[in-house]
């Protein structure tokens, strides 16, 4: 039996946003293909189970599945088997309201069961490699996300002597490898500068 182990991640734009904001989701297989991609409109635990979804059709039929997810909503409805309750119980909640995303849940609750799935919790942004990289995913799958939420960039000028420059650009090599992108266009220029 194939046994595929995939990193599944989801985000959008503003969480605490009102509303439905742009979305993305990701899919990191190990030792496989990434996949992504993003909606317009939508919610983070839509976009958590979308990765899900995704990554679950991406797999054959009665192949044993290793999901990993940072998402307590996805991972604790399969592993504390909210799913079964709702089914039993007409896709009402414990609070006799609807279940939210259920066509979601549908569309998940149908590949699960063609598949041996075991769901696993990972915790988000602690430096596993492979969840980092749905993360990374996710969020460059959001639709204009750099258009629309990145903070406008403010310039300064700075004046330097020229002792101060070439010390600022001989400590600015000497880091290179640990320089983020910002810095590394700041010694860009401080180089063209001269």
């Amino acid at each position: 039996m194939s046994l595929f182990e995939v990193y599944t991640d989801g985000a959008c734009a503003n969480n605490q946003g009102e509303g439905l904001q742009p979305g993305g989701w990701a899919a990191v297989f190990v030792n496989g293909p990434a996949l992504s991609g993003g909606e317009s409109a939508t919610t983070n635990n839509r976009m958590e189970m979308r990765a899900v979804i995704e990554a679950l059709k991406n797999t054959p039929p009665n192949s044993q599945v290793k999901i990993y997810s940072d998402s307590a909503y996805v991972i604790n409805c399969f592993k504390q088997n909210w799913i079964d309750k709702w089914e039993k119980n007409g896709w009402i909640t414990s609070a006799k309201k609807p279940v939210e995303n259920k066509d979601l849940w549908l569309e998940m609750r149908q590949l699960e069961k063609e598949r041996h799935v075991e769901w696993i919790k990972v915790k988000g942004h602690s430096g596993n490699q492979w969840n980092e990289m749905a993360d990374t995913l996710a969020v460059a799958a959001i639709p204009n996300h750099k258009k629309a939420y990145e903070k406008p960039t403010k310039k300064i000028n700075l004046s330097l002597t020229e002792e101060e420059k070439d010390n600022l650009i001989k400590f600015l090599d000497h880091n290179q490898a640990k320089l983020n992108d910002a810095l590394k266009n700041v010694l860009e220029k401080l180089r063209k500068s001269e």
